[in-house]
């Protein structure tokens, strides 16, 4: 009998190191979707800190929250990719407890960033604007 029940500890712990450790489970956010979601995250946080901290043409930039401006962009990002605050949470709980995946996240998140970097410097295709009949130009005030 003793025999017996180590050999079935042996197979519970072959399978058990058998197992797929890059399949996530459905209750959270799988890793495709949780790194456009994150990319999303990372880019309004990015423009609250930018753009809202730095705002100084607005009258009430002074009396602004930014705090709660950027928990907005925030729900706007979990409502685009129809997920909520808390399913955001505890799926990003999930892969701060495996580095593994989130290692990859993050890896993938960084090549996208530099291959769209340059991009961002490119001219863009936008057509010169032509004279309207009946509007005058700059030139047609020098006498």
């Amino acid at each position: 009998m003793k025999g017996l029940n180590s050999w079935v500890l042996c197979m519970c712990l072959w399978l058990s190191g058998c197992t797929n450790r890059e399949l996530v489970s459905s209750e959270f956010i799988q890793p495709d979707s949780m790194q456009v979601i994150l990319k999303d995250v990372i880019t309004a946080d990015h423009f609250a800190s930018e753009y809202l901290l730095k705002d100084s043409l607005r009258k009430d930039s002074v009396h602004r929250n930014v705090k709660l401006e950027t928990l907005q962009l925030y729900e706007t990002v979990f409502t685009l990719h129809k997920i909520t605050r808390e399913e955001f949470r505890k799926s990003l709980e999930f892969y701060y407890s495996r580095p593994d995946l989130m290692k990859n996240m993050f890896d993938s998140l960084s090549a996208y960033e530099s291959r769209h970097r340059n991009d961002l410097y490119k001219p863009r295709n936008t057509p010169i604007p032509q004279k309207l009949p009946g509007h005058s130009h700059a030139k047609d005030f020098v006498k």
